[in-house]
């Protein structure tokens, strides 16, 4: 094998739309989700007035996103199956992330604890249920190259988390509120619906004729 054909198409990737939508939907959706790794026992002690004794409570966003996980990657593969690729992976990517949007929205407008937390916990799962389904996505797209495909997923996805844990606290001390990161998590969530809609997994990312357009 030449040592041209050996050679990463990385031009090819980085001019296709459809690449960078999936990172744009990882950086979108993984952005709300890191404030559950690394501000939400702060935010519900200080922001929803949970004692430490019931931050036991905070492990039910991952109870309720295990589930989901597992559920949105068997609904993911059998809604392609029926309908095919295109319309069966967004039909899981837009209701997941509507759905997290919809809820951290509720989060905002209910002054009950118990009630946020609830709200929080079904946008974890809203985010989670469509997570493998994206996965799935990348190697559609990425068909000969997908570890490549998975790699740029990936990095935006970190580099939204590291991103997320740092602007948390500097909204929070800028508004005087730990509400109000949950408004740019919400808007970024929307952003990823709407990056839902234009990312289709039928295209190859790395054939020419399909990465015009």
């Amino acid at each position: 094998m030449s040592r041209k054909s050996q050679a990463l198409p990385w031009r090819a990737a980085l001019r296709s739309g459809n690449l960078w939508c999936a990172m744009g939907i990882a950086a979108c959706y993984v952005y709300a989700m890191y404030f559950f790794h690394s501000w939400f026992q702060t935010y519900l002690v200080r922001g929803r007035g949970f004692s430490e004794g019931e931050l036991m409570l905070s492990a039910w966003p991952y109870v309720v996103g295990a589930c989901a996980n597992g559920l949105g990657g068997v609904i993911s593969d059998r809604l392609a199956r029926s309908y095919g690729s295109k319309t069966g992976r967004r039909i899981v990517g837009v209701s997941g992330l509507s759905v997290a949007a919809l809820f951290l929205i509720a989060t905002l407008l209910t002054q009950s604890g118990l009630l946020a937390l609830i709200f929080l916990s079904l946008a974890y799962g809203g985010m989670t249920f469509q997570q493998p389904n994206l996965f799935a996505v990348s190697l559609d797209i990425g068909r000969s190259h997908p570890g490549m495909v998975l790699g740029f997923v990936n990095t935006a996805a970190q580099a939204a988390s590291l991103v997320s844990s740092v602007v948390f606290g500097y909204i929070v001390k800028g508004f005087g509120s730990y509400d109000a990161p949950l408004i740019p998590m919400a808007a970024a969530l929307c952003i990823g619906v709407l990056l839902w809609f234009r990312l289709d997994p039928t295209r190859d990312i790395f054939d020419e004729k399909a990465s015009i357009g």
